[in-house]
């Protein structure tokens, strides 16, 4: 059976990454964990404010349980398992080391990046953990209410690595029924380029509409800003969800040449679905 994993530090934000994750684990029919990483640091969640003596003494334990007893009755998967996981040590390592040893479908992670930093965290655990996982992340915002994906945009570029991560946009567009706006990206107006941008452009339309049986729409954005350009496209659109792709390579110094990743997941008011794609 397909697992989401949802890791929480009792913030905001991952409250509201476990308000996803469940309705994603009741979607896919998986089981849901949702884990924490114990690190020593005290903590405050707002969901237990009555009970001041256990706020002062940090029981992760009884918060633990406590997320349980209230998300559990609403997980509706016959034969499923909702369980809770704590562990210990070093957050991105142990979540990205459980994502792998559950053989995790969904990565469900709130936007802050469990480490306090909410509107810039790049280097951030959040940012090391999109850039290691071993599956599919999808980030999500404190104040961000959950509604299922009916708009998916889905940019795409003339290099074959930002299209490895078609069959994992198709694959959840089609749990939704939702229509996929393939977004062609690239930074200049000549020609012959965007001719082969709007090529890749069609090459996906087809996959989606043959394989998925689903509605697309494209559209073509070029020059400088690309991202802030897709963001904006998006707003216009009431998109649900947006998607781009981490890619891993050979090369150690990728990961700092990923602007237009980083940009979209640090400035998207829409949840952002990272999909790590490999050579």
């Amino acid at each position: 059976m397909k697992r989401v994993l949802v890791p929480v530090d009792f913030s905001e934000a991952s409250i509201s990454a476990l308000e996803f994750g469940l309705e994603l684990a009741n979607r896919l029919k998986a089981d849901l964990r949702v884990m924490h990483v114990n690190t020593g640091k005290n903590y405050a969640p707002k969901f237990d404010s009555d009970n001041v003596d256990l706020r002062i003494n940090d029981q992760i334990d009884h918060w633990m349980l406590k997320l349980k007893e209230e998300y559990v009755v609403r997980y509706k998967v016959t034969g499923g398992d909702f369980d809770i996981k704590i562990r210990e040590g070093n957050i991105t390592k142990e979540i990205c080391n459980q994502a792998k040893y559950d053989d995790t479908s969904l990565i469900v992670l709130g936007a802050h990046g469990v480490s306090g930093f909410e509107d810039k965290w790049i280097g951030s655990n959040a940012y090391r953990l999109v850039a290691n996982a071993p599956c599919p992340v999808l980030l999500v915002r404190k104040n961000m209410v959950w509604k299922e994906f009916r708009k998916i945009v889905l940019p795409v570029g003339i290099k074959k690595e930002s299209r490895l991560k078609v069959p994992v946009v198709a694959g959840l567009a089609k749990l939704f029924n939702a229509k996929v706006y393939v977004v062609g990206m690239r930074d200049t107006r000549i020609t012959s380029i965007l001719n082969s941008v709007k090529a890749v452009i069609k090459q996906v339309q087809r996959y989606i509409e043959s394989n998925a049986k689903l509605e697309t729409e494209f559209e073509v954005l070029t020059g400088s800003g690309l991202a802030n350009r897709l963001l904006e496209y998006s707003n216009s659109i009431d998109a649900d969800l947006i998607s781009v792709q981490v890619h891993h390579d050979s090369n150690p110094f990728s990961d700092f040449f990923r602007p237009f990743a980083n940009d979209v997941i640090n400035n998207a008011t829409r949840p952002v679905l990272v999909v790590p794609t490999r050579e």
